[in-house]
């Protein structure tokens, strides 16, 4: 089978979708979210995502293009979603240590929801055939993710509180302890349960550790 994405008309970028229709928008991402992971990319029908959502495939076509278009917006609400989540640490005042906990805490309770989980075994089961969707994603979601974390660590270093000499490979780094096997778990459609007091000391000690072999000599 082709591994090519059927095309229709280009999401009409002049269109501005009013209140009503940005509630609309969302009721179709969230059955487009819903139908994805539920059927995989290529099983997808447009006409069962819009029966759920309510409203017609001109509305969908016209804020989309098509259904490449429609999981593009999935995977960059997704992705908002985590930086909205990751970034609200970063406007409270807080000391370092205690920013990057919050931080660790936001990535992993995201990391290891049922939605995101769903998203990545989808990802995982179509890449092959659709490449592109897997650069989307990678281009969005865990890009920006990731850049966000460095330019923070970045802000750690400008001040005194932080010797990095790759603010970028340390996101990574940070970002991985964060992860540990529970990620792992989740994509494999294990259900992960963890009590906040258990989150907070898994997140605690990779944040030490991190912190432990990046930090000059000042109080953090």
């Amino acid at each position: 089978m082709s591994s090519q994405i059927s095309s229709n008309c280009p999401a009409d970028e002049n269109y501005i979708p009013r209140e009503k229709g940005l509630i609309r928008r969302d009721r179709i991402l969230d059955a487009a979210t819903e139908i994805f992971c539920q059927n995989g990319f290529e099983a997808a029908s447009l006409q069962e995502i819009m029966s759920i959502a309510g409203g017609s495939l001109a509305t969908l076509y016209r804020l989309f293009g098509n259904k490449e278009g429609l999981f593009q917006a999935v995977i960059e609400r997704t992705s908002g979603q985590m930086i909205e989540k990751l970034s609200v640490p970063c406007v409270e005042a807080k000391n370092p240590e205690q920013v990057l906990i919050s931080m660790g805490m936001s990535f992993l309770d995201l990391l290891t929801s049922p939605k995101v989980g769903a998203i990545h075994r989808l990802l995982i089961s179509e890449s092959a055939r659709y490449p592109q969707l897997r650069e989307i994603f990678l281009k969005t979601a865990p890009e920006r993710n990731m850049r966000f974390v460095a330019d923070y660590l970045q802000s750690l270093v400008d001040k005194g509180y932080l010797q990095l000499d790759d603010c970028y490979i340390g996101a990574q780094q940070l970002m991985s302890m964060f992860k540990g096997n529970y990620h792992l778990r989740c994509v494999f459609g294990d259900e992960v349960k963890l009590t906040e007091a258990e989150k907070q000391n898994f997140v605690s000690r990779a944040v030490k550790l991190f912190l432990n072999g990046c930090a000059v000599d000042r109080k953090l």
